[in-house]
């Protein structure tokens, strides 16, 4: 039951986490659904072979079951720790950056006492995350698990158009970071130089959801191979530079508004 993407659907569904919505409409999403039944997947072969028992990954496939080959060479060791494959934490968080060294996060708090392994400008903090070598080391392990149905070349470009992805949707919210950073400084905003919430005004919304949705499933649907569509119009970049032009208008309107109270005063 667990091998089946339905479970993990349960929670990595919302806008948030975006998975399983993204796993539906990937390749990989309609092989499964198309063929996955008891008659054509065998879901209860330990180790699970790769090509025999299924001709498409689920989730557990790629994060967490033991993987063979046809010849019963091991492709990818079992884990419950769902990382131990994946060098980015890419949801949940402003920034998609390298992982948390530890799963409790209760002690990780940037400059700026939030409870964040990166700064406001991105910046990660070395303490609180994984090095370049053990993000190698996900990667290699990610990888091998995409080698066994795809070519070298097309799992080494997968890799890199997920760079690239990570590094476009991380600029997008530093320049969203900054309007809202001026507009909490402006006093236009109530927040972090008030001491207050951070969530609950209309421009810290739309900060919000450039992060927090589009640049997050943008990045699901870079990393799952989720259809073009999704990570484009559905719920990734066209909504994510729509929320940062209405951040933008929403500072140039208070910047006028300083400018007319300035005329008045004077």
């Amino acid at each position: 039951m667990a091998r089946k993407p339905y479970t993990c659907s349960e929670c990595h569904k919302g806008p948030d986490v975006p998975e399983y919505k993204v796993f539906e409409v990937s390749k990989h999403g309609n092989i499964v659904n198309s063929m996955g039944g008891k008659d054509s997947f065998n879901f209860d072969n330990v180790p699970w072979v790769v090509g025999k028992d299924f001709t498409a990954p689920t989730c557990a496939a790629c994060h967490a079951s033991l993987l063979v080959g046809p010849d019963q060479t091991v492709i990818a060791e079992r884990t419950h720790q769902f990382n131990d494959r994946l060098a980015w934490r890419l949801f949940g968080v402003p920034y998609a950056h390298p992982h948390p060294v530890q799963g409790d996060l209760k002690d990780v708090r940037n400059s700026q006492g939030l409870p964040l392994a990166v700064e406001l400008d991105g910046t990660p903090i070395a303490a609180h995350v994984i090095d370049t070598v053990e993000q190698q080391a996900r990667n290699k392990r990610m990888q091998a698990v995409c080698a066994s149905c795809h070519s070298g070349g097309w799992v080494e470009e997968h890799f890199r158009r997920l760079d690239n992805t990570i590094a476009r949707t991380n600029a997008i919210t530093r320049e969203a970071t900054g309007i809202i950073t001026d507009l909490w400084a402006g006093g236009h905003v109530q927040s972090l130089p008030q001491g207050a919430n951070i969530f609950d005004e209309e421009a810290e919304r739309m900060w919000t959801s450039v992060w927090l949705f589009y640049a997050n499933s943008t990045r699901f649907a870079s990393a799952m191979a989720g259809g073009g569509d999704y990570g484009v119009f559905a719920d990734g970049r066209y909504q994510t530079t729509e929320q940062l032009y209405r951040l933008h208008q929403n500072l140039k309107l208070y910047e006028r508004l300083d400018g007319a109270t300035a005329k008045e005063e004077r």
